[in-house]
């Protein structure tokens, strides 16, 4: 039903990830593995709400459509078990956004704000740049597989004001357990840490195993938490910009809204239009998106392994995106990014993300195969 091998061609039209500014032009052009978007075709239903707006033919200031709410609700219940409510919901523009009025709303210059690395840039941006404190509480990788290091996150908890959180998490693809979740809660719980969980990837989790919303383990935690999510990452929509934040307790979903005002942060007609209708209709296309997605990632994680054995590709659990070590090569994070560039590929690097070895890139296989057989053939071959 869905053809995720379609050849789309996103040059010269506004994207970034294949924007010749980034990746050259012509013969000599790199190709892009590092925006974190997807190179596939939106669903018809999404396409459809859209059509049916822009053909309305009046832009003016709206309110979110009446059931996006209620659908965006189903969508987390219907998925992943969250039993959200549609007076939750608070909308904006984008999970960076979010982050940033969370961080405004609920803390003063000088707190402290807990996260764990590596971990997505903005997070430590956003609470460096409005003058707040990082608390980095570094992820240990062992035997392939990042693992949370709790004994230094009750330490710093007793510090924290908020603790912000990416599962499933950008950029290593762990999918976090649910003992694992509920350690970090009762940690957070006991020294009154409010958690904003960035679940965007949620969706996309491979090998059978589930997402788990930090909010759905009880209630007492669910009141303690701000789940971020959107549609974006799932159905190829992240340029309308436009999120979803699901806020049980009263006081401080009100709070939030203030800052939100604030700020003027408010979300486009068609972003939620196009919300509303995925959330909606999207089931199937989700569910061929990840088995789409899953092949990639097996067919990337054999090519590295037969063909570029100085790379050590980690398997991640969700997420479009491989984490790979190369501190076999023995080169620092500048000459990497100058190998790769060589090789005819643009990657995201480890240190973006305050990875501090300097010898991890990031690369997004969310694109159609032969694509990324063609970029790992580069790097093959430059090899």
């Amino acid at each position: 039903m869905y053809d995720f091998d379609a050849i789309i061609d996103r040059r010269g039209r506004n994207s970034a990830k294949w924007d010749e500014r980034f990746i050259g032009k012509g013969d000599r052009a790199l190709l892009p593995f590092w925006v974190a978007d997807t190179d596939f075709p939106a669903p018809e239903c999404v396409q459809q709400a859209l059509l049916d707006c822009v053909q309305h033919n009046i832009y003016g200031y709206s309110l979110p459509p009446v059931d996006c709410a209620q659908a965006a609700a189903d969508w987390q219940k219907r998925r992943h078990g969250f039993e959200a409510q549609a007076d939750w919901a608070v909308f904006m523009a984008g999970i960076d956004a979010a982050l940033a009025v969370s961080v405004c709303a609920f803390t003063k210059p000088g707190d402290a704000v807990l996260i764990q690395t590596p971990v997505y840039a903005p997070f430590f941006e956003t609470v460096e740049k409005n003058g707040r404190r990082v608390l980095e509480n570094p992820m240990h990788l062992i035997n392939g597989r990042y693992e949370p290091d709790f004994e230094d996150f009750a330490r710093k908890a007793k510090e924290a004001k908020l603790w912000m959180f990416c599962n499933p998490q950008n950029p290593t693809g762990r999918c976090f357990t649910r003992n694992e979740l509920l350690r970090f809660a009762q940690i957070c719980l006991e020294n009154n840490v409010l958690i904003v969980s960035d679940e965007i990837h949620g969706d996309i989790v491979f090998d059978g195993l589930r997402h788990i919303p930090i909010a759905s383990l009880s209630a007492e935690i669910c009141a303690r938490t701000i789940t971020c999510t959107s549609a974006g990452k799932t159905f190829s929509m992240a340029g309308l910009a436009a999120s979803v934040l699901f806020i049980a307790d009263e006081k401080l979903r009100r709070h939030f809204e203030e800052e939100k005002e604030r700020c003027c942060m408010n979300v486009n007609v068609l972003g939620l239009t196009a919300m509303e209708a995925a959330y909606r209709s999207g089931d199937q296309y989700a569910d061929a998106l990840v088995e789409y997605l899953q092949g990639n990632r097996d067919f990337a994680l054999d090519y590295i392994r037969k063909n570029i054995p100085l790379l050590r590709a980690l398997k991640p659990e969700a997420t479009f995106l491989l984490w790979i070590d190369c501190s076999r090569l023995g080169m620092s994070c500048e000459k990497l990014e100058e190998f790769f560039r060589s090789a005819g590929v643009r990657l995201s690097m480890g240190s973006a993300y305050k990875e501090t070895t300097g010898q991890f890139v990031r690369l997004n296989f969310g694109c159609r195969r032969t694509l990324l057989e063609e970029g790992l053939s580069r790097i093959a071959n430059y090899f």
